[in-house]
């Protein structure tokens, strides 16, 4: 099988990514819940997106979480480390009383980053899950993420909608004098910083071109990115690394993962223009304020919200 690899051609950059025989390990289903006798009891009626009517004999009681699916979504199946909005609604296994709920109202479902959810359940549950799909979750109290001897909690959750794992577009020719990059399965850009002096301006190129929604200045986008700095060639700051996406106002920079909360408006704003799918690479002077050096950023476009 043939492996792709980097090659720098006039100092310029080729995005390739390592093919071959690799494979995603976010997308692997081996850690996914399955159906069981305790997740199979519980009953649920309503549609999708609205608060269900559920029930189930009490107690009941588990001591491996379980997943049985209500209703099968066809939609992508979700991986870790991927942004999804779910409604839920979770409830106690002895005495059949809520727990907590989201709100269930129109464009309000909560963005949750699977994997690092605070209720570890909630992460192997939703991983390999179709989108449009609704599962009851059987909670063991290990799994619940908090006291255990809180006893068994039964979860029921929709999968609204999900954001690209990784962005997805067309890979476009090379532009000397940009860093190079390498791609992992994952979509987790390695980037090499070519010689010479540190960018005084912002440049940018597209790497793989996106046929999605085109980012405005007043978007609000779930992005992936990782910045090098371009003397000591460290990694500044990587939403792969933290283990989830970002989301991200353009035109303020503001951040809901970032250290600081605000990202460099040099390299956000070069986002406007750029559809949905797509990975660009941005070269950015240091910022005034020092708060971020002069960097090369890789940054996947994985939706608009």
């Amino acid at each position: 099988m043939r492996r792709a690899t980097a090659l720098v051609v006039a100092a310029g950059l080729l995005a390739v990514t390592l093919t071959g025989c690799s494979s995603n390990p976010n997308a692997n289903c081996d850690t996914a819940l399955k159906p069981g006798s305790a997740s199979d009891l519980v009953k649920v009626s309503g549609k999708l997106g609205e608060k269900p009517k559920v029930s189930f004999p009490t107690p009941i009681k588990t001591t491996k979480s379980e997943r049985s699916t209500v209703i099968q979504g066809d939609g992508a199946m979700v991986q870790k480390n991927q942004l999804v909005e779910i409604e839920y609604s979770v409830f106690d296994g002895n005495t059949g009383a809520t727990l907590q709920a989201s709100s269930y109202a129109k464009d309000s479902a909560q963005l949750v980053p699977v994997g690092t959810i605070n209720i570890p359940a909630f992460n192997t549950a939703l991983q390999c899950t179709s989108v449009g799909s609704r599962i009851a979750v059987a909670i063991a109290p290990k799994d619940s993420g908090s006291d255990a001897s809180a006893g068994t909690a039964i979860a029921v959750i929709d999968v609204v909608k999900a954001y690209l794992a990784k962005a997805d577009g067309t890979p476009q020719p090379s532009v000397s004098g940009f860093p190079t990059v390498v791609l992992a399965p994952t979509g987790q850009p390695g980037i090499t910083i070519p010689g010479g002096s540190a960018p005084t301006s912002v440049t940018s190129e597209t790497l793989k071109a996106g046929s999605g929604a085109t980012v405005k200045k007043d978007s609000s986008v779930v992005v992936q990115y990782t910045a090098v700095g371009w003397e000591n060639k460290n990694v500044v700051v990587s939403t792969w690394q933290n283990g989830s996406p970002d989301l991200v106002v353009v035109d303020t920079g503001q951040s809901a993962t970032a250290q600081g909360n605000v990202l460099p408006q040099d390299m956000t704003r070069a986002l406007v223009g750029q559809k949905v799918g797509s990975q660009i690479a941005v070269l950015t002077p240091a910022s005034k304020d020092g708060s971020f050096p002069a960097s090369a950023w890789v940054v996947d476009i994985l939706g608009i919200r």
